[in-house]
């Protein structure tokens, strides 16, 4: 009898330990965290915020002036980040701001939820608070599918601005998961994948003409090469961008086809 009241008690502080952390998971989810504080001084009209996705598995969102992403490991009091990546843009008069968010996010240890009000440590020390927005209640960017746009390519690498005049661009068809586009000299196109954020493309276009311009060929050499090693896409409000692995490869802005 002793016995099977000591299994049950174990069984309802390990189901009441299970509850806690998923109605803790739960609790960050469907927010965007709006930064308000970081280590301990008052932060007004930044860019930067925080969103769980996938059971609070996964993490996104803004540090100043990049997006960023990784991995989240949540307890009922403790939380860790791990495999961070993110683009790497230039913001002026951002970049110190950033790189304070992106240390802090490597140190967290633990967090807390009180209210509206999300405080994350390391350790015993608050380095950053956020304010929460239900994606309810939140203004909703105009979001596009890979299909709706023609997508114009932008940069390569997270900065490397490419001349419009090059003409480099991309278009989706998800109904035979093909793409077909240019890639600044020659016309580009073949099959491709995107599914969960994982990116694949196969260029089988044939038509490998020289262009007059060095410079064109030398573009088109390197997209082609950015495209078919790419290996993960995120398509935020009017952009789009491939990655390899955490690096910015290519970033395309959406144009009406």
């Amino acid at each position: 009898m002793i016995k099977h009241l000591i299994i049950a008690t174990a069984m309802l502080f390990v189901f009441g330990a299970a509850a806690g952390v998923f109605a803790q998971s739960a609790s960050l989810t469907g927010k965007s965290w709006s930064l308000t504080e970081i280590n301990g001084k008052a932060v007004s009209g930044s860019n930067a915020f925080l969103e769980f996705t996938d059971a609070a598995k996964r993490v996104s969102g803004n540090a100043s002036c990049n997006r960023f992403f990784g991995g989240a490991r949540v307890g009922s009091r403790s939380m860790r980040f791990s495999g961070m990546g993110s683009t790497r843009m230039f913001c002026s008069g951002l970049m110190e701001a950033e790189e304070e968010f992106l240390d802090a996010m490597k140190r967290v240890t633990r967090y807390r939820i009180r209210g509206s009000i999300l405080t994350i440590y390391a350790g015993t020390k608050a380095v950053l608070k956020f304010d929460s927005m239900k994606h309810d209640d939140a203004p909703e960017p105009q979001k596009f599918g890979l299909g709706d746009r023609k997508w114009l390519l932008d940069t390569i690498g997270p900065n490397e601005k490419v001349a419009a005049t090059y003409g480099a661009f991309i278009n989706f068809n998800p109904e035979d998961r093909t793409a077909e586009g240019n890639a600044g000299c020659n016309p580009i196109g073949g099959p491709y994948t995107a599914e969960g954020g994982k990116f694949s493309f196969m260029n089988n276009v044939a038509s490998l003409l020289a262009c007059q311009e060095e410079d064109r060929n030398e573009l088109e050499r390197r997209v082609l090469e950015a495209m078919e090693s790419a290996d993960r896409i995120e398509v935020f409000e009017d952009r789009l961008t491939l990655y390899r692995g955490g690096r910015v490869v290519l970033v395309f802005r959406g144009s009406d086809k």
